[in-house]
């Protein structure tokens, strides 16, 4: 059997280091100009990294539910597998869900500036054989 102090500290290893990489994700998809694309993708990545399944051998453990598909694809087949597989796609279609909420609501907060005429300036020019030195 698993010591649970040993389960603990590895879900709040793996906790910590998905929080690193969901901060890193969040900086690259700074540069995606299409807003929903930017939320789609932040969320998608959220829930691939942190939705828990039931471990294939013991019921009684929760592993990374993108870990637990892989490994169960991969060793047992995709009848198997398609329990965990179901419950990743929920994920991904919540993803989506939460994006267009999101763009919604963070996008009908932001105004549009008021666009102001530019300023004219009336600067004398000068020709170019009478041209003026600075006095120091």
């Amino acid at each position: 059997m698993i010591n649970l102090d040993d389960y603990r500290l590895a879900w709040q290893v793996y906790m910590g280091v998905g929080a690193l990489a969901i901060l890193v994700w969040f900086l690259l998809l700074r540069r995606i100009s299409s807003v929903f694309v930017r939320y789609w993708l932040f969320f998608a990545g959220l829930a691939f990294l942190f939705i828990p399944g039931r471990h294939p051998a013991s019921p009684e453990l929760w592993v990374p539910g993108s870990a637990a598909a892989a490994l169960t694809l991969l060793t047992e087949g995709i009848e198997d597998a398609m329990s965990i597989l179901i419950v990743m796609a929920a994920g991904q279609i919540l993803a989506l869900i939460l994006a267009l909420a999101a763009m919604t609501w963070f996008t009908s907060e932001q105004k549009p500036t008021k666009s102001r005429p530019a300023v004219k300036k009336s600067a004398k020019l000068v020709p170019n054989n009478e041209r003026k030195e600075p006095s120091l």
